[in-house]
């Protein structure tokens, strides 16, 4: 107990000691190398990002407005006037591997769709038409039904009604003249975060509501200049969001959002890449993974002689997110822990770790940490059963010292710590 204590108030005294605000990115304009935390300040030169071609989609999905991920599967649905249905589609071929209706809904403008542990979220939230809904609803339904065989049961799913707390005039207006349409929704914690799409300013507000079923107000957080519209958003663990937009300039664009304080998501590093690619219609929808990939979902497309099938490209931002932070005191403090050994470890050293109960035999997120919390390895492994340990080459790039490494699956996080020696 005396060690623990000695090690978290050096801890505690080191971080208070040189924890000075600042851009934490070695990759910024403005990188300051004595800063421990990001203070949101961080400025890039212009990226561009060139994702892959993957293939053309079902014409059930020509207007694939949102898309998920789920134990490496991946499902879309459609937008206002299609089906009341999600589908599971090959990501190879682009065709229907099922179909699941969840009975009893009305797809007024399906827009998106997300999970946590125990729920799939599927956001009938668009608001373009007119900008004066008042039947704004996220259906909610046990994860566990996608195992199943069959459609959702009504009797399974849960609603929850919003409306934004700064939004007092319903009058009509005219199409795409609204600054209430939303098109995004992530899950962090206890709540939903919406993303909304500003066809005013161009900007993006976001909004929160408790994920428990019934009538909720959209409490208003913060706002984001993008130069675009945002059309769908995306989280791998709870430390990264991308939204997913198109600009005023034409291209597509990728916010990517980290080092952020808690659940302010605008509070940490923003991002923006430019997305530019030939079969690039009107994207719609975003998936990332534990190894910061994923897959642009476009909609079916046509503009006087140009017309582009709907389809699927895969992209990649972990290059850009090697630097990430992540507060490590604050993990020390609430994570459990997680034995590694041998510990100390040489800087070519091969560590092993067991798997704890609530991981077994799951798919979890790894990465692996400096004395700074930055990310220098990230990935995803299926976990064993209990009782085996894995091993783990660290990896090249490990400073001296204090390093960490993390496993993650859903909510349940450990943290173990471990030195680094030559």
């Amino acid at each position: 107990m005396k060690q623990t204590f000695l090690l978290l108030y050096a801890l505690s005294f080191s971080f208070s000691l040189f924890a000075q605000a600042g851009c934490t990115d070695p990759q910024a304009n403005n990188y300051d190398s004595n800063a421990i935390e990001n203070d949101g300040s961080c400025t890039y030169n212009n990226t561009v990002l060139i994702p892959q071609f993957r293939t053309t989609l079902d014409d059930k999905l020509e207007e694939i407005s949102g898309m998920m991920t789920y134990n490496q599967r991946v499902f879309g649905l459609a937008d206002s006037g299609n089906p009341t249905s999600i589908y599971e589609f090959d990501t190879i071929t682009g065709a229907i591997i099922q179909t699941k209706k969840l009975q009893g809904t009305e797809n007024v403008d399906w827009e998106c769709m997300t999970t946590d542990d125990d729920y799939v979220y599927v956001g009938d939230t668009g608001n373009n038409k007119h900008g004066n809904r008042k039947d704004l609803v996220i259906y909610r339904f046990p994860i566990g039904d996608l195992d199943m065989a069959g459609d959702i049961p009504n009797n399974h799913i849960k609603r929850l009604f919003y409306h934004f707390e700064d939004q007092t005039d319903f009058a009509p207006l005219s199409k795409n003249k609204t600054r209430f349409d939303c098109e995004s929704i992530i899950t962090l914690g206890d709540s939903i975060y919406l993303f909304t799409k500003d066809w005013q300013k161009f900007i993006t507000r976001t909004y929160s509501i408790h994920k428990s079923p019934g009538l909720h107000t959209a409490i208003l957080h913060d706002s984001l200049a993008v130069a675009g519209l945002v059309t769908d958003a995306t989280t791998s663990g709870d430390s990264i969001v991308v939204l997913l937009g198109s600009s005023l300039f034409g291209d597509s664009f990728l916010e990517i959002l980290y080092d952020f304080q808690g659940k302010d998501v605008f509070s940490g590093n923003k991002r923006q890449i430019t997305v530019k690619h030939s079969a690039l219609g009107q994207p719609e929808s975003l998936t990332l993974d534990a190894n910061f990939s994923g897959f642009i979902g476009t909609e079916a497309f046509s503009l006087g002689t140009i017309a582009k099938q709907q389809a699927i490209v895969s992209y990649s931002i972990k290059e850009y997110l090697q630097f990430t932070t992540v507060p490590i005191l604050q993990l020390v403090l609430e994570t459990p822990k997680l034995q590694l050994f041998p510990n100390p470890i040489s800087s070519t050293g091969t560590l092993s770790f067991g798997i704890p109960k609530a991981l077994s035999q799951r798919p979890f997120q790894l990465m692996w940490l400096n004395a700074k919390g930055q990310t220098l390895d990230s990935r995803q492994m299926v976990a064993p059963k209990t009782g085996v340990f894995m091993q783990y080459k660290i990896p090249k790039t490990s400073t001296q010292g204090q390093n960490y490494l993390i496993i993650q699956a859903g909510s349940d996080k450990y943290i173990g710590i471990i030195q680094v020696e030559n």
